[in-house]
C-alpha cells in the first residue's frame, strides 16, 4: 500500500449533493491501481474516509465521487478548494478486477463510481466481453456521470446500459422506472450464471440483490462482489 500527498486540482457538483474531487500528485507519480478499487482519503484536519476511485488507471489524477451525507469528512465537501492538500492512502480492496470480464453492472445512486472506473477503463476496447450496466437512482439528479455514461454506452457495442428512477418520470424520459428487481434483470440478461456481477449502493439495495442473485436467480456466490453502506 502506498501513502502521497495529493492536490486537489478541480471539484464540481455533478449530481444532486453529489461531488467530484480531481486530485493530481503533488509530487512524482501517481499512485497505481486497478478498476473498482478504493483510496483512503485525509483531510488537513486529520479526518479520514475510504472512498472509491472513479478514474481509469493510467490518466494521472485521481477521481472521486463523494455524496454530502453531512458526516464528519463530507461535511468538509462544501468547504474545499483548489490548491488543499489531501492525504491518499492505498489502493485498498481485495479485489483486482479484469475489467474485460462479462459483468453485470448494478449501482444505485453514487454507488456508481466503481463501476465507472471499470467502464472508462473499457471504453474502446472491442476485445472485451458485453457487459450490462443497471444504474438507479431516485430522480435524473440523482444520477452522477449520466450524460458521460450514455456517450460511452453510445460507442460500445460491448456495453448494454439500463438507468431506471425510482421516484419520476420526467418529460422525455426513453429509459426504465422502478427498482431494480429480477424482472428487469430478466428483461434484459440470459445465463445468469455464467456472469460475473458486482453490486454496489446503499447496504439495503445489497443486501436485496443477494436474496435476488443467490437464491431467485441462483447466480454462485463466487461470482458476486457486493458493496454497501449505511448512512
Amino acid at each position: 500500500m502506498y501513502s502521497k500527498k495529493y492536490v486537489l486540482k478541480a471539484k464540481r457538483e455533478i449530481a444532486e449533493d453529489i461531488f467530484s474531487l480531481k486530485l493530481a500528485p503533488e509530487e512524482g507519480e501517481g499512485i497505481p491501481y486497478t478498476p473498482g478499487q478504493f483510496m483512503l482519503l485525509t483531510l488537513e484536519s486529520g479526518v479520514k474516509r475510504a472512498y472509491s476511485i472513479a478514474s481509469a488507471p493510467g490518466k494521472g489524477e485521481l477521481e472521486f465521487a463523494i455524496k454530502n451525507v453531512g458526516g464528519e469528512f463530507t461535511s468538509n465537501l462544501p468547504k474545499l478548494k483548489e490548491g488543499d492538500k489531501i492525504g491518499v492512502d492505498g489502493p485498498l480492496g481485495p479485489l483486482a478486477y479484469d475489467t474485460c470480464n462479462e459483468f453485470v453492472l448494478i449501482a444505485g445512486g453514487v454507488g456508481i463510481t466503481p463501476m465507472l472506473s471499470i467502464l472508462r477503463d473499457r471504453d474502446g476496447k472491442e476485445e472485451c466481453a458485453n457487459a450490462t450496466l443497471f444504474y438507479s437512482a431516485r430522480t435524473k439528479a440523482g444520477l452522477a456521470y449520466f450524460e458521460e455514461l450514455v456517450e460511452i454506452d453510445s460507442r460500445n457495442s460491448n456495453l448494454k446500459s439500463v438507468f431506471t428512477l425510482t421516484r419520476e418520470k420526467p418529460d422525455g424520459w426513453k429509459y426504465e422506472t422502478g427498482h431494480v428487481d429480477a424482472a428487469m434483470l430478466r428483461k434484459y440478461l440470459t445465463d445468469f450464471s455464467k456472469k460475473k456481477y458486482f453490486v454496489c449502493g446503499p447496504m439495503r439495495m445489497v443486501d436485496s440483490f443477494r436474496e435476488i442473485l443467490l437464491k431467485e436467480l441462483g447466480v454462485p456466490e463466487e461470482n458476486c462482489t457486493f458493496e454497501g453502506w449505511n448512512v
